[in-house]
């Protein structure tokens, strides 16, 4: 598929768009420098056609510590996913950054983890300016973690946030923020939505 490119995260590419999409198709995007690179796949959703849903190849192979109920940590391997109408041709920027984040930065990632200004990077004029990233609901009878033989993946997937959302998430938690979503049933696909907070 590409140099570089493991097995392992060939196996990965091919679980994950067979579950989430089709018409599957996989970019490259580099750093600033073109030293590091992530690889991003998009694929069309096969109910709705103005939908599409990419995703990161190879950021589980870097480390993701999380410290658990015990105090102790653990690195559990993730892969990122954002979801949005097709006009919305920045998304895999959006996604990339947050890659380079976890690959380069080493920020660790989990349900409720919020990368923050990372939206108002490509879309000044969004209320949106965050991305919280969440279990993949979307496909939450499908999605399975995947175990490798180095590794087993995890996905989760990023929702652009609101500042006023993000203030309430820091007061609240994540979960809470999430049931307002769900109460609001907000439209996870537009990135130019309205703040529900």
């Amino acid at each position: 598929m590409f140099e570089k490119t493991s097995i392992e995260n060939k196996s990965l590419a091919k679980y994950i768009t067979s579950i989430v999409g089709i018409n599957e198709k996989i970019d490259r995007h580099w750093d600033e420098a073109t030293i590091n690179f992530i690889d991003i796949f998009s694929c069309d959703d096969p109910i709705y056609p103005n939908i599409k849903i990419f995703g990161t190849i190879g950021v589980s192979d870097h480390s993701n510590r999380i410290e658990m109920k015990d105090d102790n940590f653990q690195d559990i391997p993730i892969e990122l996913l954002i979801t949005g109408y097709k006009e919305f041709d920045l998304l895999p920027n959006i996604l990339s950054t947050a890659g380079f984040y976890i690959t380069k930065k080493r920020w660790d990632c989990q349900p409720g983890s919020v990368f923050m200004r990372i939206v108002d990077m490509y879309y000044e004029d969004s209320e949106m300016k965050h991305i919280m990233f969440v279990s993949p609901f979307l496909w939450e009878d499908k999605l399975e973690p995947l175990h490798l033989e180095t590794k087993t993946v995890h996905w989760l997937l990023g929702t652009p946030i609101s500042d006023k959302e993000l203030e309430f998430r820091m007061k609240n938690g994540a979960s809470a923020l999430e049931d307002i979503f769900q109460e609001k049933d907000i439209d996870i696909f537009d990135i130019n939505r309205k703040s529900v907070i």
